[in-house]
């Protein structure tokens, strides 16, 4: 029985993709992911997605002042009057993770919103300077927001947060696109795993619903997918200088991004590795452009550092990957490690409320939406969780039957791990040191994996091309097809949650 698989790295000319000639197949995920972005847009409450209040009261300080709110103590509020008024008449904040609630959209205070806004004083939309719970995060989404804040400035405020949502799409179809090119220097011009690798990441209804609401966690994503691509290309085109000081800036992007974007250090420090060892001899120039890598990344550090201590009241980016409230020990976290993945062993204690794989990997991915309290019914995860078991053993399986092909390609797997491998560190370290103090909680949830979809999709590429053909495509439309259903019954729930 013939096995496909994955060809040697295709020519440069292959992974580009020029302008109006844009593959048919990527054209159709892209108008999908467009499609999605809008609907979720336009589906989900304002205000309503993960700490959405917070992050638009950022943008708006930033865009009307700019300076980003302060996280600690301030004479100044939490948000805007204009926005706080928005919040009280529109009920939203009291709608925020309660299910049972609904926006307040009755006439009177629809008519007692217009006559605030009619009548707000000068200054009522500046005046949010902290303390905000994200103003910390260091500015580089919520630079890119106050662009399409200002472009709607003459509007009310719900219009503005509109168009700051819809701003997402671009970001959600360059993360399709990079995934695209990914999968185009792993497998070639094989349109059939491209499609596979893109599709799972166009259609993966977390990443969908995220791109519809005002966070900066699309904005790592983006940063990410792009990242695992110019990996990639580093891998076949080598120690060239563009491409080194391209990694760097883009991992400095990573830290100005947010502070989980720091992982981006260990994850340069693996692929810089892999070129050089595969460019061997080394020289002085190779090690100029190394260094300019290192600097375009300290530079970005150093920005984001500066920048969230100066606004972080105490604190600064760093507080993103790692608590202060305990130091922990290497056997306790090994035995939390152990109890996220696995059944805890009898001479185990217990680490924290019973929160795992299943809650992060598959319910997060999976689809969780709103402020965590839209969710599919248990049925649904539960099938979830059986076919990426399932997934994954076929993914070990495959890779031990092809070995010779796998080593063939060892330099493109190490790179591509490395992203997964160097984000998952960072966010198990940080949360083994959450639950050493109050409020002994993980803070852990789903859309923290968004940066590592590029290599999601790929693996799931890689199972479907590399079985018999006829089955792998089967395999690869009831992936797309899974994601497909789940992203427009996850819309539909939404919909139900805040409109009847």
């Amino acid at each position: 029985m013939a096995v496909a698989v994955p060809s040697q790295p295709a020519p440069a000319r292959r992974a580009r993709l020029r302008l109006g000639a844009i593959p048919r197949p990527l054209r159709g995920l892209l108008v999908a992911a467009a499609f999605l972005s809008v609907a979720w847009t336009l589906a989900m409450a304002p205000l309503q997605g993960p700490d959405e209040h917070n992050h638009v009261g950022y943008v708006q300080n930033l865009a009307e002042t700019g300076s980003g709110p302060s996280f600690g103590p301030t004479e100044g509020g939490s948000w805007s009057t204009e926005q706080v008024e928005w919040q009280n008449w529109q009920n939203l904040l009291a709608l925020i993770g309660v299910a049972d609630a609904r926006p307040g959209w009755n006439p009177a205070e629809e008519a007692a919103y217009e006559r605030f806004t009619r009548t707000m004083p000068d200054g009522a939309r500046a005046d949010g300077e902290g303390p905000n719970p994200v103003g910390q995060n260091p500015p580089f989404y919520y630079a890119y927001q106050t662009i399409p804040y200002w472009l709607s400035r003459w509007t009310q405020l719900p219009t503005r947060l509109v168009v700051m949502r819809l701003a997402n799409v671009p970001l959600y179809l360059l993360i399709v696109t990079f995934a695209w090119l990914a999968a185009g220097e792993v497998f070639g011009r094989r349109r059939r795993a491209q499609t596979i690798a893109a599709g799972s990441v166009a259609l993966l209804p977390q990443l969908g619903f995220m791109s519809g609401v005002v966070n900066p966690d699309i904005m790592l994503a983006t940063v990410w997918a792009a990242f695992a691509y110019l990996a990639l290309v580093a891998v076949r085109v080598g120690p060239k200088p563009w491409v080194l000081l391209a990694l760097g800036g883009i991992a400095g992007l990573s830290a100005l991004t947010h502070g989980r974007g720091l992982a981006a250090v260990p994850a340069l420090a693996v692929v810089l590795a892999v070129v050089l060892w595969r460019a061997r001899p080394w020289t002085r120039r190779m090690a100029l452009w190394v260094a300019g890598a290192g600097a375009a990344l300290a530079a970005g550090i150093g920005i984001a550092i500066a920048y969230s201590s100066a606004h972080g009241g105490g604190a600064s980016i760093t507080g993103e990957v790692g608590s202060t409230t305990g130091a922990g020990s290497i056997k306790g976290f090994l035995s939390y490690l152990w109890q996220f993945y696995l059944p805890p062993l009898r001479t185990m204690s217990p680490q924290g409320p019973p929160y795992g794989y299943r809650q992060v990997y598959v319910e997060g991915l999976g689809g969780t939406f709103g402020s965590l309290e839209i969710q599919y019914p248990l049925w649904v995860y539960d099938a979830l969780q059986l076919a990426a078991g399932l997934g994954l053993v076929a993914l070990v399986l495959i890779a031990v039957r092809r070995w010779e092909a796998v080593r063939a390609h060892a330099a493109q797997i190490v790179v591509v791990a490395a992203l997964p491998a160097s984000m998952l560190a960072v966010l198990h370290v940080s949360a083994y040191r959450d639950l050493q103090g109050p409020p002994f909680d993980p803070l852990l949830v789903g859309r923290y994996l968004l940066p590592l979809v590029v290599s999601m999709g790929l693996a799931i590429a890689f199972v479907c091309t590399s079985l018999p053909r006829r089955l792998g495509s089967l395999v690869g439309v009831l992936v797309l097809s899974t994601f497909t259903v789940l992203s427009l019954c996850g819309l539909g729930l939404t919909v139900a949650r805040f409109y009847t």
